[in-house]
């Protein structure tokens, strides 16, 4: 075999014979898949860290589709930019925690009632925490 391109010849070769070695082996080997391996602590922090992620990205998408719809016909150049992201810190942090709640659910229901049954669950928890706001 021809070693990879940037590496010694034996670097490559011991390169291809870990390969080789590792195909040998059986797929159902001892090692947890990736699902099996994250706890729920980090399935919390995971769901509500990219929730607020992308409601911090979205919100002057969102801001912006606000203004464009308001009766008075205010331009951006009216309000000016900081319009655009007065308040993102709120809903982020709320996004945050309605986030782990969700996909924190999600993840411990998953693997006991399937994947539709555990997103109901994940999106009715959620909204018991949110929707008193």
């Amino acid at each position: 075999r021809q070693p990879t391109r940037g590496m010694g010849a034996s670097r490559g070769a011991e390169w291809s014979a870990i390969v080789e070695k590792n195909s040998r082996t059986k797929a159902t080997s001892t090692a947890l898949t990736f699902r099996e391996s994250i706890t729920v602590q980090q399935k919390l922090i995971a769901g509500g860290s990219s929730r607020a992620v992308a409601q911090c990205l979205l919100y002057p998408v969102d801001a912006l589709r606000t203004l464009a719809q308001t009766r008075d016909h205010r331009t951006l150049a009216d309000v000016g930019a900081k319009a655009l992201v007065r308040g993102c810190a709120t809903t982020s942090s709320f996004a945050l925690f309605i986030g782990s709640i969700q996909f924190g659910l999600f993840g411990a229901t998953r693997s006991v009632c399937g994947p539709v049954i555990a997103s109901a669950i994940g999106a009715a928890g959620s909204c018991f925490v949110s929707v008193p706001q």
